[in-house]
C-alpha cells in the first residue's frame, strides 16, 4: 500500500493555511477545565470535520461536556487512532503573558496561546490528517477522538475512558501531545493520597495544655509523618525510563483552626510517581502502615486515595514505534529517544484496552501549563506528513 510521498507533501502544503486558521480558532475558543464546558470546542471540531467532508459524531456521558469522534470505524480493531484532549489548564496571571492567552497571536513563526501545544495543535493536525487520507481514498486508515476532562488528572470517567468503555478501538494510537525528540512509549504511574490527622483542640495559653493534660497537636503529628515519609521507598529501575525512578512529594498542606488553638486537624497531599514495574497498591499500604505507627490515643490518621494510576509501557518493537522512529529521522532529521516519560497521561487507558499507544508525539513548541505557550508553525506541515504516512505504513 504505497502512496507517492510527493503527493502527500503537496497535500500538506495545500492545507497548511486552512490548518493554521483552524488552530487559531481552537486557541481563541477557551476550554478551561473547571470553568468552560467543552461544548463549544467540541462543536467547533465537529463543524470543521463536517466542512471537510469527514464523518463525525458526538459521544457524551455529560451532555454539556461532549467528546467528538471523527472517522468511519469507531469500534474496529483497525486504523491509527489520533487522540487529543479538548480542555486546557487556566491561563493564569495574564499580566505575565507577552501574548494574550486566547489571542492566537503570531510572532516569529510561532502561534501563542493557552492550549497551542496542549493539545489543540494535536486536534488540528489530526483532523487535517484525516482530510488528506480522504483525498487519497484511505480515510478508513485513521480516526480521531477528541476527549473531555483530561486536565482534571487524566483519570476522568467523562472522556477517554467513556469512549473506550463504549467500544472505541484501533490497531494503534498516538496521543498527540507535543514533541518529536522522543517517541514516548509509556509513562510513569502515580498515586495521590490525602493524609488527614485528627488531634484534640485546647487553648494554647491554658494550664492543661502547658501540663499536656489536654490537647494533641495535629500539625506536629503531620510534620512527623512528612519527615518519616522519605523512608517509604519503592525499589527498582526500568530500562525504558532512563533517569526516572520512584519519587514522593508533599505538595499541599492544610491545618489548624486559629492562632490560639492547638490544632485538632491537618492534612497533606502526597504526590508519588512510580515506574510500571512498581506496585502502586504496595506503596499505598506502606503509607498506611507508617500512619498507623504514629497514632496515639489522641492522634488518629486516615489515608484516602485521590488518584491511583498504574504506570505503563509498550514494547519498543511495536510497529507504530518503529514507524514513528523512521519518519522522525526522515522528515524531521531527528534521531529520537524511544522511552517513557515522567508525568502520567491518559495513555494508560488505551494500553489497558490492548491498543499500543504512543503517549506523546506531535507538534514542536513549548510553554505547556506555563506562560506564553506556543507552537512552531513550521513544524505543523511536517507533523501532518508524519501522521498521514504513519497511518498508511501501519496498514501496509
Amino acid at each position: 500500500m504505497k502512496t507517492n510521498r510527493t503527493a502527500i507533501r503537496q497535500k500538506t502544503d495545500e492545507y497548511k493555511e486552512e490548518l493554521l486558521d483552524f488552530l487559531k480558532q481552537l486557541v481563541q475558543t477557551p476550554s478551561i477545565n473547571g470553568k468552560d464546558s467543552e461544548e463549544k470546542i467540541s462543536s467547533l471540531v465537529a463543524e470543521e470535520a463536517g466542512r471537510l467532508g469527514l464523518p463525525y459524531r458526538s459521544i457524551a456521558l455529560d451532555q454539556e461536556r461532549p467528546n467528538v469522534f471523527v472517522g468511519e470505524d469507531f469500534g474496529g480493531k483497525s486504523g491509527l487512532l489520533f487522540v487529543a484532549h479538548l480542555d486546557t489548564v487556566p491561563g493564569g496571571d495574564e499580566s505575565k503573558w507577552k501574548h494574550k492567552p486566547f489571542g492566537a497571536e503570531i510572532e516569529d513563526r510561532k502561534l501563542f496561546g493557552r492550549g497551542a501545544i496542549d493539545c489543540k495543535a494535536g486536534i488540528a493536525l489530526s483532523i487535517y490528517a484525516l482530510r488528506i487520507l480522504k483525498d487519497l481514498g484511505r480515510l478508513g486508515l485513521a480516526k480521531f477522538a477528541g476527549v473531555v476532562d483530561e486536565e482534571s488528572g487524566a483519570d476522568s470517567k467523562l472522556g477517554a475512558r467513556y469512549l473506550l468503555d463504549n467500544g472505541l478501538n484501533a490497531k494503534a494510537s498516538i496521543y498527540t501531545y507535543s514533541g518529536v525528540e522522543t517517541v514516548t512509549i509509556g509513562h510513569r504511574g502515580g498515586v495521590r493520597l490525602w493524609i488527614e490527622v485528627a488531634g484534640e483542640a485546647v487553648h494554647t495559653g491554658s494550664l492543661r495544655w502547658q501540663k499536656k493534660e489536654k490537647g494533641a497537636n495535629a500539625i506536629e503529628a503531620l510534620s512527623q509523618f512528612i519527615g518519616l515519609l522519605k523512608d517509604v521507598k519503592m525499589e527498582g529501575k526500568n530500562p525504558s525510563f532512563p533517569g526516572f525512578g520512584f519519587v514522593a512529594t508533599p505538595t499541599l498542606i492544610e491545618g489548624g483552626n486559629g492562632e490560639s488553638i492547638v490544632p485538632d486537624k491537618g492534612k497533606v497531599l502526597i504526590d508519588a510517581r512510580l515506574l510500571p514495574n512498581q506496585d502502586n497498591n504496595e506503596y499505598i499500604e506502606k503509607v498506611r502502615q507508617l500512619a498507623k505507627r504514629l497514632e496515639t490515643n489522641k492522634i488518629k490518621f486516615s489515608v484516602s486515595i485521590k488518584n491511583n494510576i498504574q504506570g505503563v509501557v509498550i514494547s519498543p518493537k511495536e510497529k507504530i514505534v518503529r514507524i514513528l522512529d523512521g519518519l522522525d529521522k526522515e522528515v524531521m532529521g531527528i534521531k529520537p529517544e524511544i522511552r517513557g516519560c515522567g508525568p502520567w497521561n491518559e495513555g494508560y487507558m488505551f494500553i489497558a484496552k490492548g491498543i499500543p499507544t504512543i503517549c506523546g508525539f506531535g507538534a514542536v513548541g513549548d510553554g505547556a501549563h506555563s506562560t506564553d505557550e506556543y507552537v512552531e508553525i513550521g513544524s505543523l506541515p511536517q507533523i501532518l506528513e508524519i501522521y498521514v504516512r504513519a497511518a498508511l505504513e501501519l496498514a501496509s
